[in-house]
């Protein structure tokens, strides 16, 4: 497939909406502990740093919502960091998380009024535990359907070995672009995950988020690029019930971020590539 730079600012042309276009996100407050958020098996949210968060966090997750009804929702709690991705070996009695999800439609209403779909906090603890974990489970209604990784191959029971190899490599394809300002190659590798979250999000032409000219912006990041860093001191990770996998960095203040990154003049790049495997014996493409 070779996706031409008008098929990629088209990309919004084709978003549909609806009489309500909902969005679902998290609101996370945090003392004395760090996380990780799953929903459906995918990584939604996460925080190793130290101290507490400043009030009630947002992070958006639609695109892992592939269709309505019942969604499976997993919380981990870590201990408190003393520094960033270091951890103390047991939880504080002090710890404390609470959880929301709640939808709303972007710029209708305001985002403090959003119906909440789920509720959840850590219990108060008397043991010293190297984690806390509880899982739960809400109801969303969204007005489409996305195919994403739902058909895909049980990525879990290949060879452990080959798989990463594989994932390694398709990783550096998309690294090498970065380095080359291979455009083409990149806008080819994330189309179908774009097309997806464009719609998840409900990035219609003409308005913020938009993919009119997503070719031009990728042309810019690269542009802005000045070094890619080496893929290095990372593990490789299964999502999506085994379906999906992903090579995140595993210790340090940068822990569970993507092992790709690049650097510009002022700041670092992440680059979340999220693979699954159509059909046996197809190669890896990037869902999410």
């Amino acid at each position: 497939m070779k996706i031409t730079k008008e098929e990629y600012n088209s990309i919004s042309k084709s978003v549909k909406t609806f009489s309500y276009n909902p969005t679902y996100s998290l609101r996370v407050n945090r003392v004395a502990c760090t996380y990780e958020i799953f929903v459906n098996d995918m990584l939604v949210d996460f925080s190793f740093e130290t101290g507490n968060s400043a009030g009630e966090q947002t992070a958006g997750f639609a695109q892992y919502i592939l269709r309505s009804g019942k969604q499976k929702i997993r919380v981990r709690v870590y201990p408190k960091a003393i520094k960033p991705g270091e951890l103390e070996t047991a939880l504080s009695p002090d710890a404390d998380l609470s959880v929301r999800v709640v939808h709303f439609e972007f710029g209708k209403g305001k985002p403090a009024d959003a119906p909440q779909v789920y509720v959840a906090k850590l219990p108060k603890l008397t043991d010293k535990l190297p984690y806390f974990e509880w899982t739960g489970e809400f109801i969303a209604d969204v007005p489409y359907t996305l195919k994403g990784w739902s058909d895909g191959v049980d990525l879990s029971k290949e060879d452990h070995r080959a798989l990463e190899k594989e994932v390694l490599e398709a990783s550096e394809r998309y690294k090498k672009a970065f380095e080359q300002k291979d455009v083409p190659t990149i806008a080819n590798m994330i189309y179908n995950r774009e097309k997806e979250v464009a719609q998840a999000y409900f990035f219609v032409s003409g308005k913020e988020g938009n993919y009119d000219h997503g070719w031009e912006k990728l042309e810019q990041e690269t542009k802005n690029t000045t070094k890619m860093n080496p893929i290095a001191g990372y593990s490789m990770h299964f999502f999506g019930d085994g379906k999906v996998v992903s090579l995140l960095q595993n210790k340090g203040e940068n822990r569970d971020f993507p092992a790709i990154y690049g650097e510009t003049a002022d700041q670092e790049n992440f680059y979340g590539l999220l693979f699954y495997r159509p059909k046996a014996g197809a190669a890896l493409e990037v869902i999410r």
